[in-house]
Parts: structure tokens; sequence; C-alpha cells
């Protein structure tokens, strides 16, 4: 097997349960035709057979792996309500599960005081965290290692920062002597670290 379809189905028991919580609705009959939505489906399938392959275990070519099947089979279930939590309204039991799992991941790190929220990636949380810089500090310089992740130059473009590498020694780490010439002239509100 070279891909996991053990775990579907739980999704179809998920299914069923998440239906029981609007059973106070009338039915619906979906729209689509099911022999076009399968004619796409199929044709998707056999194009995305044009990738790596990501989700085996001895490929280690690439970061991407696959999510573990829990998360491929919760993501599927939100799907069927879509939820969204750009506001409590837009995603109630979501936003609840979301502070959760940031109250977890708090205790992971043995926090008591804690904000935040997940991100659906490592370039959105940088967005995130380079626009909360550019008004916490405005005006101020961004800087970061010269081996940091390219989204960070990148990003700091398109909000339109200030923004600056600092060299590394050679073991890869942030240079703290070329550091401490950046953080002279005053101008710096954020180090990426």
């Amino acid at each position: 097997m070279k891909l996991d379809t053990r775990s579907l189905p739980l999704l179809d028991d998920a299914l069923k349960k998440l239906e029981q919580g609007f059973l106070d609705l009338p039915d619906v009959t979906p729209e689509g035709d099911s022999p076009r939505m399968r004619e796409i489906l199929l044709q998707v399938a056999e194009r995305m057979q044009d990738n790596f392959p990501y989700q085996h275990p001895l490929y280690a070519g690439q970061m991407l792996k696959p999510p573990h099947a829990i998360a491929r089979l919760a993501y599927a279930l939100s799907m069927w309500i879509n939820p969204n939590n750009h506001a409590l309204d837009g995603g109630r039991a979501s936003s609840a599960m979301e502070k959760e799992c940031v109250t977890l991941i708090a205790r992971m790190f043995g926090w008591n005081e804690y904000l935040g929220h997940l991100s659906s990636s490592g370039t959105m949380a940088n967005l995130e965290a380079l626009w909360i810089a550019g008004q916490v500090r405005p005006g101020a310089r961004i800087l970061a290692s010269s081996q940091a992740h390219y989204t960070h130059s990148r990003i700091s473009q398109v909000l339109q920062l200030d923004y600056a590498s600092v060299a590394v020694d050679e073991r890869g780490r942030m240079d703290m002597d070329a550091l401490e010439q950046r953080l002279a002239d005053g101008k710096v509100g954020t180090v990426v670290a």
C-alpha cells in the first residue's frame, strides 16, 4: 500500500456523528452531477501522480511530509462545514478547539502566560509576525540571519519594511559581533532569531 486508505472508514463514522448535531435542519439534495464529479476527481488524482512521493517514508528529498492520519481525517471532516476562525461566529467550535490547542502547546513549553493562534503555514506565521513588528515599531529595521528563510526578506518587501541580513559564523549561527554592529545605530525594531 502506497497511500493510507485504511483510515477512511473512520471519516464515514465521524461524518455520521457530525450530522447528528444538525438533525433539526431539513434534508437537502447535494447539487452536482455524480458522474461528472467522479470524472473530475479521477482527473485530479491522475494529475496528482505527477508529484514526488512526499507521502512515502523513504522519500527524504523534501521538507514536505504527509500529515498524520488523524490530521488528514479531521481536516476532511471540517471541510463538510468549512468553518472560518476569523471571528467566533465563523467557527465557534473550531475556535474553541484552536484555543485548547494553543493552551496545550503553551503547557508543553511551561508557559503560564501566552497568547496565540494556529497558522496554516510557516509563511503565514512569518507574515503575521513581521506585520506585527512593523505595527509595533513603524519604520524600524527588521534583522534576520543571512541563513534565514527567504520568506523573511520577501515578506518584508511586500509589507514595505526595512530589512537587513546579519552574517553568520562558521557553524551557521548568527554572528553576535555582526549583530551588535547592526544594533548600534538604534534603528532596529525586531531581530528574527
